[in-house]
Parts: C-alpha cells; sequence; structure tokens
C-alpha cells in the first residue's frame, strides 16, 4: 500500500491523487477490472488522535501492495483500490466507519465514506469516478454522516422496476412449461 503525508498545499494534493488516479485508471482500462475510489472524511472536528486512528484503520483495511491512500485535506483522505469490485469497496468503507467507532466511545471521532466503483474505459474518464465519490460522500452527510455511501459499478442500474413492470411483463411474456424440467422435478 502507497500512503503519503500531508501535501505542502491543496494544489499539490490535488495534483497528486489526479495522477495516481489517471494511472490506476489506465491500468484499469488495460485490464478490464474494476477501480474504486472512497474518499473518506471526518464528521465531527478533526484532532491530531482522530487522524492517528483513521490513518490505522485505512492502513489495515487499503493494505494491499496496488492500493493508494491519499491525504487530500486536514480532514479528508482518498483511497484509490485496483481491482475492487463492489462488494469489496463496501465491505472497505464499512469496515473504516467501524473502525473508527470501535475506536471511540466517545463518538468525537466519526467519519462519512463516499464510494465510486468502475471499470474504466474510453467512454468515461477517472475525473467521473472521483466526482462520484465526492457526491457518495456528500450523501452520507447529508443522512446524518457515521456511515458508508455507493459502492455500486457505473451503468449499474439499482432504481427498483416500476410497481407493476413485472407483473405486466409476465402478462406479456408468459413462462413456457419446460417438458424437461417437469421430468427433472419429478
Amino acid at each position: 500500500m502507497n500512503h503519503a503525508s500531508q501535501p505542502a498545499s491543496a494544489l499539490e494534493a490535488k495534483a497528486r491523487i489526479t495522477e495516481a488516479l489517471e494511472k490506476a485508471w489506465v491500468r484499469g482500462s488495460a485490464e478490464s477490472s474494476p477501480l474504486t475510489v472512497a474518499v473518506v472524511s471526518f464528521d465531527t472536528p478533526e484532532t491530531q488522535v482522530g487522524v492517528q486512528i483513521l490513518q490505522r484503520a485505512l492502513q489495515v483495511h487499503c493494505a494491499r501492495s496496488r492500493d493508494i491512500v491519499l491525504r487530500r485535506s486536514s480532514d479528508e483522505f482518498v483511497a484509490i483500490l485496483p481491482d475492487t469490485p463492489p462488494p469489496g469497496a463496501r465491505r472497505v468503507g464499512e469496515q473504516i466507519v467501524e473502525a473508527m467507532r470501535a475506536a471511540d466511545d466517545n463518538h468525537t471521532h466519526r467519519v462519512s465514506v463516499g464510494l465510486a466503483v468502475a471499470v474504466p474505459d474510453e467512454h468515461r474518464a477517472a475525473a467521473d469516478l472521483m466526482r462520484r465519490a465526492e457526491s457518495a460522500l456528500q450523501a452520507a452527510r447529508n443522512n446524518g454522516g457515521d456511515r458508508c455511501v455507493g459502492g455500486i459499478a457505473a451503468g449499474t442500474n439499482t432504481a427498483p422496476a416500476p410497481k407493476g413492470l413485472i407483473d405486466r411483463l409476465r402478462e406479456l411474456f408468459p413462462k413456457k412449461e419446460d417438458p424437461e424440467r417437469k421430468r427433472r422435478t419429478d
């Protein structure tokens, strides 16, 4: 895992994150493998102890050699997790939130995690993945913080089918009796 210290400026932080994300995007595109971005931010005022707890949690849960964790600001970190599909992304995000809860019974060090996952290709850009992770982070904060939001692959339709649509489709396309299946269940 590649960890970096606090950058000298916000501009330097953005440049380092952009460079690391672009490299991971190119690699993910070449390998057709999922890429996850997790943006982790304190919900409570950031303290030195809180930062140390979060850094330990990130080291434990983003520990593979290709994982990259960069500090974006005093109270935000970005984790770039190659070869991490939605279930793995969700697990990492939830484990980070849980690690912060477990380390602090006083509720003084809480974080929100925004996740975005995509299989990089020429139709999307790495910056889009970062925007989706930031959007998920904002959704976590808007819902009270201390949670993980996101982890759905780009292009995945997560909306439920409109009420009645399934029944209508069954009317239009009734199941045909499969004689082979009937024999197998007898």
